[in-house]
């Protein structure tokens, strides 16, 4: 019966330190997607004249689809986006699109652009960081998880 508590206690805690490891990578994916959508809403922008909307739905990152899916339970594409906004993870992106989604469409075409160049060179910033914060703790996350879990191994045999 120990034994099978003590590898449940390690196995527990290795996933834990797995599952932290991969929020961090999962947070530098999505900032990916992030500044490309808004490269690519630039290029749209300078080549067609589309709408929010039009640029959301021909985006495939896992925001726009947010966007898209939450569009149905709202009235207007700005609304959809502030629910969608609302549910990442870390506030500092979630201020960031949540003001972009505000002031976005509010302007002229250059405005426009100006305004996603900002954006984007924002979230850019973030996604370095999160790279760098990947990169330092990511597999230390990992290695911490199974050390822990050897520990509560140790300790309940």
């Amino acid at each position: 019966m120990r034994w099978a508590a003590a590898i449940a206690a390690f196995l527990l805690c290795a996933l834990e330190g797995r599952r932290r490891s991969m929020a961090l990578k999962s947070r530098v994916t999505l900032l990916s997607e992030l500044v490309v959508m808004l490269n690519n809403f630039s290029i749209e922008i300078r080549c067609r004249a589309l709408t929010l909307d039009e640029l959301l739905s021909e985006e495939d990152g896992r925001f726009a689809r947010l966007v898209v899916q939450k569009s149905s339970d709202h009235s207007n594409i700005r609304s959809a986006w502030d629910a969608a906004c609302a549910e990442l993870p870390k506030s500092r992106e979630r201020i960031l699109l949540s003001d972009l989604g505000r002031s976005f469409g509010k302007s002229d075409k250059s405005g426009q652009l100006r305004l996603l160049e900002m954006y984007g060179v924002q979230l850019s910033q973030l996604k370095d960081e999160a790279e760098s914060c990947y990169r330092k703790k990511g597999e230390a996350l990992s290695r911490v998880g199974m050390l822990c879990g050897a520990a509560a191994a140790i300790l309940i045999l």
